[in-house]
């Protein structure tokens, strides 16, 4: 259906970079002074979509940090523009199109979905998406989405998971980590998962982990991964880096991989101030494989068909489980993203738009 003439298009405006974290929602500002583009308005090769949900996810904050703030890891090139809407990917649906690629009623899925509740996007920048009727649209920002694909991408296409083999997963309740439990536990390998709370950790033992450690309850995490894993680490999967990488790094046994695929604990840290890791020099002399990902390089790749075909079978035959941390309304995009980084999120953050 096409908005109304008088409808008003809600925009999530950036307004200023944070320069000490993203801990607070001031550098978002909520615009609703636009009409929507209306049907003529369009140019050949575009759409009007409208969003349906947003995804929430670590990696944004390299687009809206300072490039002379604390984090030291972004340049100018890579920073989201002042004054414009936020943007991560979304899904959404077309309601009006001149492009021969999409039409109306179309389900797609972009990585740049404007933060808005409308939005003129090029054919180029959108991916169609099956519809099914047992498939849920927000499905393509989890389960079938991003997370679900990075899991994929670092548990079985780099980190070659064998059976029997003993994997550790750092944040087992997170978005990407819950994915990783699962999977590695289908292969067949001995899955150990960290999590942050007991609730949390009560939900990655619910999901198939074979033990699970509280890591904030644990005053030395080394002991604790050597009491619950004597055998050792043959795939560590990290999404923290830190003094867990460290602790993770002590009991790693010879020859195996680690796969990196996030730094959660130094996000909105002075780096001049972080401590680094330690204990490298054990990847050394253990002849570890230590390799990062970034889901971006890998989309549209044999990889990601893959997945897909693996993932959907699982997910139909009701063999994965995925927990969303679903957020109301487009208002409440930036608060989502603070609780994100304070780690207030329980499982995948999405804001479903409407």
């Amino acid at each position: 259906m096409e908005p109304s003439n008088s409808a008003i298009n809600t925009r999530i405006i950036l307004r200023e970079y944070a320069s000490k974290g993203v801990n607070s929602t001031s550098c978002f500002s909520i615009d609703k002074s636009q009409p929507v583009h209306s049907v003529d308005s369009l140019s050949e090769g575009q759409v009007l979509v409208k969003t349906f949900a947003l995804s929430v996810d670590p990696h944004l904050r390299i687009y809206i940090s300072a490039p002379e703030g604390s984090s030291g890891f972004n340049s100018p090139s890579e920073q989201h523009p002042l004054g414009e809407p936020m943007a991560s990917i979304g899904v959404g649906t077309v309601i009006a199109s001149r492009s021969v690629l999409f039409k109306t009623g179309d389900h797609v899925r972009s990585v740049t979905m404007p933060w808005q509740s409308f939005s003129v996007v090029a054919d180029y920048t959108l991916i169609k998406l099956p519809q099914k009727e047992d498939v849920p649209l927000l499905s393509y920002l989890g389960v079938l989405g991003m997370p679900a694909f990075t899991a994929y991408l670092g548990i079985i296409t780099i980190g070659k998971a064998k059976a029997r083999e003993t994997v550790l997963v750092s944040a087992g309740s997170g978005a990407v980590g819950q994915i990783v439990v699962q999977l590695a536990k289908i292969h067949g390998l001995h899955v150990i998962g960290l999590a942050g709370s007991d609730e949390k950790t009560a939900f990655v033992k619910s999901i198939g982990a074979d033990a699970v450690i509280n890591y904030k309850a644990c005053d030395n995490l080394d002991a604790a991964i050597k009491q619950v894993i004597p055998q050792g680490i043959d795939i560590y999967f990290d999404s923290v880096g830190g003094s867990i990488l460290d602790a993770a790094i002590l009991n790693l046994n010879a020859y195996v991989r680690v796969i990196l695929c996030g730094s959660m604990s130094s996000f909105g840290a002075d780096k001049s101030l972080t401590e680094g890791v330690k204990n490298l020099d054990a990847l050394i002399t253990k002849e570890v494989t230590m390799k990062g990902m970034i889901y971006s390089l890998h989309s549209g790749t044999q990889d990601e068909i893959e997945f897909f075909q693996e993932m959907s079978q699982l997910v139909e035959q009701g063999k994965i489980t995925f927990k969303v941390d679903e957020r109301s309304g487009l208002e409440s995009a930036p608060q989502a993203l603070v609780d994100l980084y304070a780690g207030k999120n329980f499982g995948k953050v999405v804001v479903k738009v409407e």
